[in-house]
């Protein structure tokens, strides 16, 4: 039992609210009318540590939040109170016995940390929060939720030791253990590692829908372990619990990507709590058995093999025979430390139908799922025992319709399924191991497979989707969507350059150019905080640590660390980042001769568009493609954002001197940059590429007397000297919208995005892309077609065309700012914020212009209404108050809820 963590005499001050309280929650879970009123203010939802009920939480005093919605507008938090308890009848008493913070005056609601006592590991709290609004009236008390504490030492995993094969050599071995529980159970938590990959079963069943799990870590550093809640799985009398291994990361694992090197293994405790309240536990030890299984082989980008005539039924039930099974060995433990694995988990998310199937070849079958995904396919057949089926994938399709793998490279990306001859229909997909892939090549089917035999199932980490964008042009659409699907595709148990080819490893430099998209496309809150764990401000990629300084590799964990606190609200992980932070930009300064980048070290804006004489009007060929571009201003610019967020990252967390200092170190780079870029006119900056003006204007660079001079001078290279054709690579495509935004030019870049010849996402969606390339060629020396490099254009559809854009940590404060380009009549995104959903949707008709935004509960808008022409005027609904105007926009402020304003 916690101590209570207020003195008597604050207790007996908050006697009363208690009171009230325990009537509340009472009413909660009996449905009773509670007996006063309450403010409209309602509580939606709940986190702890950024997630919904969490049974892994390692932070000491995690972060708490809630949604807020309100039928009246303008609404407000001006108070809350959270509490805490070591049950859920304590929690219905108003029995706060773990922490109560009393009324605290504040309008925080995201990122409010739990100020209790420490807590014990392993365990579940209760708690719910209530506010009250601007007028001082009370809400009900949310919903009941909870988190669980995770384990934190060796001690808490009572002994359990890492175990595996006593032939180091062995495949995927099974491992299973017996075991009696003489009472019911009331609770039961499962912890697991398994290296390189594991599955867990209980008395005859996988645990869970994690796949793929854990995935790659640091080894060396960090070792994750998965928690489950398997009460229901578990029963008085006989049970039997089996670990399933796969080692996933073969001989040829590339060395820039976290490998685990050393034999399957893994450890697992079992704790139990029996409904009499007495304490259980089953670990991994070598009392264990183990043998092979059916799957005889298993590589990330060779595939698996699969063996039906080897599967033992029922070896994770109880009463199964293993007396021909061999005893496990006990093994070295890796070197990393075990944390509990907080991000969301690699799952199946979808599955689809082929669209068609042809048979270019006697024999050979091939599926078009008509989407290029990650994740593997799944085959049912009936046949003769030792019938071998092939399953083999690619991204694209040679002219005669069968399978092209050059994007594979050395991934052989294949499946075999060998059936068993049961008579009965047998179906397998792979379990450590996925791909990269639309097509799918079927070979050795016993007799003639159809539609309904094969599916493909996509696979990624499971972050939720968080964005959503529309518009009147139908290629900009297509745009966003492929986009969307390469960040999914390239989000596993860590952001990977591709899932087709022989790399999936961490891309730090495309990660830079697409954060802002991924935070506003999907809950990356956890997944990035993870990815910053692995690899902290300064480290490039694993075992690259020659480019642990370059601002285009590893000063992108710097600008991510901020975002996550910009967009979440997540002030843990940008001080546990902060230091790092510090050093890199610090370091650089001091390094960097003059604070200009150096030419050599770096890549610069990564795969412009080739335009040599083996480009082949885009169509490209195996000697195309020159990815290195401007690596020297691009760095320099680029160590400037660095900087600037580490000023802001030192301001948020109330470090003033160190702000000021590196407010200095911005100024002196954007200083030294004019001075060694910008041409003698002032209206150009190094070659005049497109990227050499784009960065300077979208990051601030530009000083204010010649933003309209450089914006002038880029506008006439894009249209006169590239055509109104994109001439960027991933950080110029990143930037673009937003560089051309800042002088009024939004159509220009919109006439860009729409083209369909090379170079151009037209020109890629014309030659059947549903994800972004990794070139803008379709064919070069390195190509695969599923890249969420390219993808950061989509953060301004909702920054500039949407206009969404926080002014305060967690969308406390929000601009909405649309900009209306020509040719556009139409554009709608919204955003589910951890504060609630913002939206913003215009629409053009003749010469008016509708605007609705939506702003949610406890946040704040300033809305920009544009005016289409001189002269007009808007309509703006009641509440909105008018701040400024100008000739081109009117200015507003309003609070929550949903406001419509008319310009004409």
């Amino acid at each position: 039992m916690f101590r209570r963590s207020q003195s008597s005499a604050r207790r007996r001050a908050t006697a009363a609210p208690l009171c009230v309280g325990a009537l509340l929650a009472t009413a909660l879970f009996t449905g009773a009318p509670p007996a006063t009123a309450h403010t409209a203010l309602r509580i939606t939802g709940t986190t702890a540590d950024g997630r919904v009920r969490p049974l892994a939480v390692e932070a000491a005093h995690p972060r708490l939040g809630w949604k807020l919605s309100s039928s009246e507008r303008g609404a407000q938090q001006s108070a809350y109170e959270i509490r805490v308890a070591s049950s859920a009848a304590r929690l219905a008493r108003g029995d706060a016995d773990v922490w109560d913070s009393g009324r605290q005056r504040s309008d925080d609601s995201v990122g409010v940390p739990y100020g209790g006592p420490d807590l014990a590991p392993g365990k579940r709290h209760y708690w719910q929060v209530r506010v009250w609004d601007a007028h001082g009236t009370p809400s009900v008390w949310s919903t009941p939720s909870y988190w669980e504490t995770a384990l934190r030492s060796a001690e808490d995993w009572h002994g359990a030791q890492w175990i595996g094969a006593d032939d180091a050599d062995a495949g995927a071995p099974l491992l299973r253990k017996d075991f009696v529980l003489d009472k019911k159970v009331a609770r039961a938590r499962a912890y697991v590692s398994g290296l390189g990959f594991d599955e867990l079963h209980l008395n005859g069943g996988k645990v869970g829908d994690h796949v793929l799990a854990q995935g790659a870590a640091p080894y060396d550093r960090r070792v994750l372990y998965d928690t489950y809640d398997v009460t229901n799985a578990l029963h008085k009398g006989d049970n039997t619990v089996g670990l399933w291994l796969g080692h996933g990361y073969g001989e040829n694992y590339n060395p820039y990507g976290f490998r685990w090197p050393g034999q399957r293994q893994a450890i697992m405790l079992l704790d139990i709590t029996y409904t009499d309240g007495t304490h259980g536990t089953v670990t991994t030890d070598p009392s264990w058995r183990w043998s092979d299984g059916p799957i005889t082989a298993d590589d990330l980008y060779d595939g698996e093999s699969y063996d039906a005539r080897k599967e033992q039924p029922g070896w994770d039930a109880p009463d199964f025979d293993d007396h021909a099974w061999k005893d496990t060995a006990r093994v070295d433990a890796p070197k990393g430390v075990l944390h509990a694995n907080t991000m969301p988990p690699v799952r199946v998310t979808d599955t689809l139908a082929p669209v068609e199937v042809t048979q270019p070849q006697p024999g050979t079958y091939i599926y078009d799922f008509g989407q290029n995904i990650a994740g593997w396919a799944r085959i049912g057949a009936r046949g003769p025992a030792g019938t071998r089926i092939t399953m083999r994938t690619a991204e694209e399709l040679k002219s005669d319709g069968t399978l092209d793998v050059a994007t594979n490279r050395d991934a052989a990306a294949t499946d075999t399924f060998t059936l068993a001859g049961t008579g009965d229909r047998e179906t397998y997909e792979p379990r450590f191991t996925y791909h990269g892939f639309r097509y799918l090549e079927v070979t050795g089917y016993p007799g003639t497979p159809g539609v309904a035999d094969v599916r493909a199932r996509v696979a990624h980490a499971d972050v939720g989707s968080t964005g959503s964008f529309a518009s009147s042009s139908t290629l900009l659409n297509s745009i966003w969507r492929n986009n969307r699907w390469s960040i999914l595709n390239n989000s596993m148990s860590t952001p990977t350059d591709t899932p087709v080819r022989d790399e999936r490893t961490p891309p730090a430099m495309d990660v830079q150019a697409y954060r802002d998209a991924a935070t506003r496309e999907f809950g990356m809150d956890a997944f990035y905080a993870n990815y910053l764990q692995d690899m902290p401000p300064g480290t490039a990629l694993p075992s690259d640590d020659v480019k642990a300084q370059y601002p285009d590799m590893a000063g992108g964990q710097v600008s991510l660390a901020w975002t996550l606190y910009e967009q979440y609200g997540d002030r843990d992980a940008l001080q546990s980042a902060y230091p790092d932070m510090k050093r890199f930009v610090d370091r650089n300064a001091t390094d960097a001769p003059g604070l200009i980048w150096p030419e050599d070290k770096g890549f610069g804006d990564w795969c412009p568009p080739d335009h040599g004489p083996g480009a082949d009007d885009g169509m490209g060929g195996p000697d195309a493609g020159q990815c290195f571009s401007e690596v020297s201003l691009v760095n320099t610019a680029l160590s400037y954002d660095q900087a600037r967020s580490t000023e802001k990252a030192a301001d948020a967390l109330g470090h003033a001197a160190d702000a000021r200092h590196f407010a200095s170190v911005a100024a002196r780079i954007k200083d030294a940059f004019n001075a060694r870029f910008l041409n003698a006119a002032g209206d150009t900056y190094s070659s005049g590429r497109q990227v050499t003006s784009i960065l300077p204007l979208a990051l601030g660079l530009v000083p204010d007397a010649r933003v309209q001079a450089v914006g002038d001078q880029l506008v006439r290279t894009i249209v006169d000297h590239d055509d109104s054709h994109l001439d960027t690579g991933i950080f110029g495509t990143r930037y673009l919208v937003d560089a051309l935004a800042r002088i009024g030019r939004v159509d220009l870049a919109m006439t860009m995005l729409h083209q369909r010849t090379y170079p151009g996402f037209g020109f890629e969606i014309g030659h059947g892309a549903t994800t972004s390339w990794e070139q803008w060629l379709y064919s070069s020396s390195m190509e695969t077609h599923d890249h969420a490099m390219f993808a950061g254009v989509n953060a301004s559809l909702y920054t500039v065309i949407a206009g969404i854009r926080p002014t305060g940590p967690g969308y406390r404060d929000i601009t909405v700012a649309p900009a209306i380009p020509a040719g556009l009549d139409h554009a709608a995104a919204v955003q589910n914020t951890v504060r609630g959903r913002v939206a913003s949707s215009w629409r053009r008709t003749g010469h008016a212009l509708d605007l609705t935004v939506t702003v949610p509960a406890n946040s704040r808008a300033t809305v920009e209404v544009p005016l289409l022409a001189h002269g007009d005027r808007v309509q703006a609904p009641s509440g909105a108050e008018r701040v400024r105007s100008t000739g081109r926009t009117v200015t507003y402020k309003v609070g929550s809820g949903t406001w419509t304003f008319t310009a004409a």
